[in-house]
């Protein structure tokens, strides 16, 4: 099937980056370009549709249905249009037990919009997610690149006060309420350094927290990892 990508164009750092990955695997192993080109192709398109899919597959060059197959495997390849800030609460168990369920119900009532949809503007889209392994920190959610940890519902509020006011891209995390109830934001794109708290950096494996960083209890103990807390505050 002929799919016309003629109004696709990677910016030059895009194509800088496609080069310089190319260099990094045999040319017999090219295929293994798939997986960052199409992360890289979602950044500047917003999405990875059938147009999106045959460009990535042009640029590799390797044929459309390997492409095709990531995308529609890997759920952080967004096949359909998704809105500018993509909200993305972690449901699994861990999250739950914490209230993830009450923070999906307070953002459906605050964007007017039910899970699974986009807002009328553009704006947001709120879907649920499967474990984004950040359960020492729940309940939490990912919007686009970045994780959102300890949240509160003040915290959520605050979050898309500042979303809603920012231009073009997410608040640097400076910029972000910090302390009791509203968590750190953490980078995830390339395995990326924890923006705000405490943590190692592990290439290729995000941020680990230190055995001595770990909250404590009465005279010493380890806190709970689930430990239930009053979500308005």
């Amino acid at each position: 099937m002929s799919v016309d990508t003629s109004h696709l164009e990677f910016s030059a750092a895009a194509r800088e980056r496609v080069e310089w990955l190319r260099t990094r695997y045999p040319k017999d192993h090219q295929r293994a370009l798939i997986l960052p080109v199409l992360s890289m192709a979602q950044r500047e398109f917003g999405r990875v549709g059938p147009d999106v899919v045959h460009f990535v597959a042009e640029q590799i060059p390797v044929p459309p249905m390997w492409v095709e197959e990531v995308a529609t495997f890997y759920t952080m390849y967004n096949t359909q249009p998704v809105g500018r800030w993509h909200l993305q609460v972690c449901h699994n168990i861990s999250c739950s037990l914490m209230g993830a369920e009450i923070v999906i119900d307070h953002l459906e009532q605050k964007l007017g919009i039910r899970k699974g949809e986009t807002t009328p503007d553009g704006e947001f889209t709120l879907i649920g997610a499967e474990c984004l392994g950040s359960c020492g920190t729940a309940p939490m959610m990912q919007v686009n690149d970045h994780y959102y940890e300890n949240l509160s519902l003040k915290a959520v509020d605050e979050l898309l006060e500042q979303l809603r006011a920012t231009p073009d891209q997410e608040p640097r995390a400076e910029d972000l309420p910090h302390g009791p109830g509203s968590g750190p934001s953490r980078r995830i794109a390339d395995g990326a350094a924890l923006q705000a708290g405490r943590g190692v950096v592990v290439p290729g494996h995000g941020v680990h927290r230190r055995d001595e960083d770990r909250p404590t209890v009465g005279d010493g103990e380890a806190q709970p990892p689930f430990q239930p807390r009053d979500m308005a505050q």
